[in-house]
């Protein structure tokens, strides 16, 4: 098997990828209709910003309890039983497409439902994939693959979405997505994953915060997670804007903007797939939030398409870095007991910010504009990486014994 995609010669984490890279491509076709639809049907930027933090508000406030389901339930059923959930919303959305019955209303119903699904999913999707593998040394491969298939989705999604928009119609995007989820059901029945210890799984969350507490080295990386995606967030929210008024541009505009972003993502999850070892990783998290940062800056005034691609490139490749890398680190230094309940407050610090930051950005945006909007945020992400990278010598210190026990194997319990 290719260094690249070494994970994939175990069976249960090769059906839980393919079946993530079908569901997933559904799940951004649906994404960016949602998006698109809302601009259409409001005309408001400020709408967009509500819809996204409609839909990922439930991630900072239901976490916790998806975390809390992770840890005492069979991970792969309860998978299994979101995607049902998920399935039915997109069918509904296809239902109301077809019906011409949107309004501001149902989409932002929709976003909440969903929003509340994504929030139970996350932490326990995080925390199943060492599940799927039965050699840790696969798990760092194993965790770039899955950012891989996400943002491989993400890269040919949004252009499957501005195809399917401009030659057959909304509702058709919502069909593709609910069809979609039947290969991720499929293929998480058929797993057999690695079973968990279960004597010392349950607890209260309080017991993640104690963890969280007592090591430096995690509390910094979510720290960081939340303040890159704090800031990161108006790049995507705010694509439809770009699209349409600044680059004149429609559907496929935007699925080439997306696509873009998604482009550079992929390719930053083939760099951390390569890697054999977590040494270098925080300087790269650190690296990348400065990247962030100047990409935002970059693109905030930039009124030429040509130059937003590339610069949507680097910003979707920083991006990842960040988020995979402290994945990565966060996975093998969190004990197994309490993986549910680390990965739910990291899903708190990756995707709960950014129902706030959509707010806000979203009543800046209306009063001054997207593109100052894309300033403030861009400095923001500076500042976060120059805070992580001062601080990134004395956590080397403290996580090094930790990480050293888990790349040789041994499995936290």
């Amino acid at each position: 098997m290719n260094q690249t995609f070494r994970a994939l010669a175990e069976r249960d984490f090769r059906l839980y990828f393919f079946g993530q890279v079908v569901s997933l491509v559904g799940t951004w076709v649906q994404q960016v209709a949602m998006a698109w639809i809302t601009y259409r049907v409001t005309g408001s930027a400020f709408m967009l910003g509500v819809i996204a933090f409609s839909g990922q508000i439930p991630s900072l406030l239901l976490s916790p309890l998806g975390g809390l389901l992770a840890d005492r339930m069979d991970r792969r059923k309860l998978l299994a039983m979101i995607q049902v959930v998920a399935m039915a919303v997109a069918a509904w959305l296809g239902f109301v497409s077809y019906t011409e019955s949107f309004s501001a209303t149902v989409l932002v119903i929709a976003a909440v439902v969903l929003g509340v699904s994504s929030a139970l999913e996350m932490p326990t999707r995080q925390a199943f994939i060492l599940q799927t593998i039965h050699d840790r040394s696969h798990a760092t491969n194993a965790i770039a693959l899955n950012s891989i298939a996400f943002n491989g989705a993400r890269l040919v999604g949004p252009a499957v979405a501005g195809a399917v928009l401009a030659l057959i119609g909304e509702t058709a995007c919502f069909v593709v997505n609910a069809v979609s989820y039947l290969a991720a059901i499929y293929t998480l029945l058929a797993m057999r994953p690695r079973a968990v210890d279960h004597h010392r799984r349950g607890g209260s969350f309080r017991e993640a915060l104690q963890y969280l507490q007592s090591f430096e080295p995690a509390r910094w990386l979510l720290i960081t997670v939340a303040a890159a995606s704090f800031c990161a967030a108006p790049m995507m929210t705010f694509m439809p804007v770009y699209a349409k008024d600044i680059f004149h541009g429609g559907p496929d505009t935007l699925g080439m903007l997306m696509g873009a972003s998604g482009l550079g993502a992929v390719l930053a999850g083939l760099y951390l797939a390569n890697r054999t070892t977590v040494v270098g990783l925080g300087a790269r998290i650190g690296a990348g939030c400065l990247a962030i940062g100047v990409a935002s800056v970059a693109f905030s005034y930039n009124p030429f398409f040509l130059v937003a691609l590339p610069v949507l490139v680097v910003s979707g490749a920083s991006t990842i870095i960040v988020i995979t890398a402290s994945n990565i680190l966060l996975q093998h230094l969190v004990p197994e007991h309490l993986r549910g309940r680390v990965m739910a407050l990291f899903t708190m610090s990756f995707l709960g910010m950014l129902p706030v930051s959509a707010l806000l950005a979203g009543g800046l945006a209306h009063v001054a504009g997207v593109e100052l909007v894309f300033v403030i945020a861009g400095f923001g992400t500076i500042v976060a990486g120059h805070a992580f990278r001062r601080q990134l010598p004395r956590l080397r210190e403290m996580a090094r014994p930790v990480l050293a026990e888990s790349e040789k194997g041994v499995v936290s319990s």
